[in-house]
């Protein structure tokens, strides 16, 4: 995938008019800068608000951006099962300990860690940290998203995905005030990969009665099974 954007070409990959786009660029909602008289885009901006789109979308719109990654992408992924390959057993913790958001952060990068799917988690934590200082990663729902605000390919060997469950939940800045039950930890090693990602876990937590089911599970093999068949759904 290409590292910059023109309005035109920007307007192509998301299948979107040039005119909302360049609204969006002028309001500062869509970061860019002008060049030679011409709207420019950098990847990294891109994804920023590509994340904020696809969390807020409904389930069609979050397949369509998802699908205009995915188009746009050289990255060659399993299409039906990308999001389960990311996960492991060693990656689920069931009975999350955290009780604090620093704990939280800390605790999910220590995961990865000791599943030898993170090199250095302290500089994740770190990263981590500089990304809720921006906004919280909380959702309403009870669920949150934490990921780094830029891809992190050198402490990273691969793409993954965690999921620590804390039954009595902490409060981690949802905008209502709500605890947060549910911490996800995706990390890429590229934007793209990140986009696709999150476009992926985002539908299959919009879909009715996912993240109640969720809670339920009572292991890490069953919880595996629930996103694998959440994510074929999500196919349909």
């Amino acid at each position: 995938m290409q590292r910059t954007y023109t309005l035109s070409e920007l307007s192509t990959f998301l299948r979107r008019p040039e005119r909302e786009l360049k609204t969006l660029a002028e309001k500062g909602v869509l970061h860019g800068r002008v060049r030679q008289g011409e709207w420019v885009f950098d990847l990294p901006s891109v994804a920023e608000w590509m994340e904020e789109e696809i969390t807020r979308a409904d389930l069609a719109m979050s397949k369509k951006l998802e699908n205009a990654v995915a188009n746009a992408s050289d990255e060659i992924l399993d299409d039906d099962n990308f999001l389960r390959n990311m996960m492991s057993v060693d990656l689920i913790d069931l009975q999350f300990a955290a009780r604090t958001k620093a704990s939280a952060l800390s605790r999910m990068a220590l995961l990865a860690e000791n599943c030898g799917r993170l090199w250095d988690a302290a500089a994740m934590t770190n990263a981590l940290r500089e990304r809720e200082e921006m906004s919280s990663t909380a959702f309403d729902e009870g669920f949150a998203i934490l990921h780094p605000r830029r891809p992190q390919p050198d402490i990273l060997p691969e793409n993954f995905l965690a999921v620590g469950i804390s039954p009595g939940g902490i409060p981690f800045g949802a905008a209502r005030g709500s605890r947060t039950k549910v911490f996800f930890l995706l990390c890429c090693q590229s934007d793209e990969s990140y986009l696709r990602a999150l476009g992926r876990l985002t539908r299959i937590l919009k879909h009715p009665g996912f993240l109640d089911q969720l809670l339920e599970c009572k292991t890490p093999f069953e919880t595996l099974n629930l996103f694998e068949d959440a994510e074929t759904a999500t196919l349909d």
